[in-house]
């Protein structure tokens, strides 16, 4: 490869490059806060103390305690299945028929 080859290869590559730029806007960094950090760490800790702040765990979701029984569940899932449900539910977008209609026939129109 002679010299101007590779600049040329070089300037090529240069030219491709990609900058990325972040989205969110930076106006939350200027900002001036009413209160100092040992006081913003004062209430976090209480709020840790009375509970109104969860912490040390994965998620904030609350556990969501099941009111259907295992067998209830099994036997919905086996009528979705029998009516073709979870086989729409599992299909492309495009698949997706209105209710009569089979996703072939739309296909063919």
């Amino acid at each position: 490869m002679n010299r101007k080859q590779a600049i040329a290869l070089a300037l090529a590559l240069a030219g491709t490059s990609a900058f990325a730029q972040e989205a969110t806007s930076d106006i939350w960094m200027h900002a001036q806060s009413n209160k100092s950090f040992e006081q913003v760490r004062g209430e976090l800790v209480q709020a840790r103390k009375d509970g109104t702040i969860k912490f040390g765990s994965a998620g904030y979701m609350e556990k969501v305690a099941s009111v259907k029984s295992r067998d209830q569940l099994r036997a919905e899932v086996a009528a979705a299945r029998r009516s073709g449900e979870l086989d729409a539910i599992d299909s492309e977008a495009h698949a997706f028929a209105p209710a009569g209609q089979s996703a072939s026939t739309l296909a063919s129109k």
